[in-house]
């Protein structure tokens, strides 16, 4: 089995260039593919998942882009904005400059919030980090409190943001299950018929 935390500790032990940490991550992938006799191309490490091929070096540009990643979160909570406007100014100029120095579209890799953006939105990027905050604000762990001698749960609350992506989830799954009834229908009338 392979320690996809393995190149995350290789990469952080030493500064490498890009090219430098390209080639020994290449170097590493191919030795441990060999030995596991699968190619490990995309399932190497955890920055595999906003690796774009495209890059010139794209292991190297894909951690470089989830390290960004890790730290947009802390830097949107700094700025304590709560206008989906304010936000997609900012993020709109960061994410250019990034996309810039990277040399690859940094849209839908800028941010952790980027797996909850809907593009059709106004503010598409300061939208996907209120819904984010929102999600994390929500708590499913009942509050427990003693009054007078009783336990009594406080429940949270339900926010518009969770509901929009239970609904979505909702509707994926629903159209899976009526696909899968077909399937199981048409397959039934197979065997029977």
């Amino acid at each position: 089995m392979w320690d996809k935390n393995k190149p995350l500790k290789l990469a952080d032990a030493l500064c490498f260039s890009v090219r430098t940490m390209q080639h020994i991550i290449d170097v590493d992938k191919c030795v441990a593919s060999e030995k596991l006799g699968i190619d490990l191309c995309g399932n190497y490490a955890p920055f595999c998942s906003v690796c774009t091929k495209r890059a010139g070096d794209p292991c190297s540009t894909a951690y470089r882009i989830s390290e960004r990643m890790a730290m947009m979160p802390a830097f949107f909570d700094s700025t304590e904005a709560d206008d989906a406007q304010v936000i997609q100014a900012v993020a709109d100029v960061d994410k250019y400059l990034a996309s810039e120095g990277l040399g690859v579209d940094l849209c839908g890799r800028y941010a952790p919030f980027c797996f909850v953006c809907d593009k059709s939105q106004p503010f598409p990027c300061g939208n996907a980090y209120l819904r984010m905050k929102n999600i994390e604000n929500f708590s499913t762990k009942a509050l427990v409190a003693q009054e007078g001698g009783e336990l009594t749960i406080n429940a949270p609350q339900w926010d518009e943001a969770l509901t929009q992506v239970l609904e979505s989830d909702a509707e994926v799954a629903a159209d899976k299950v009526a696909e899968r009834r077909i399937k199981i229908g048409t397959a039934r009338r197979r065997i029977s018929g």
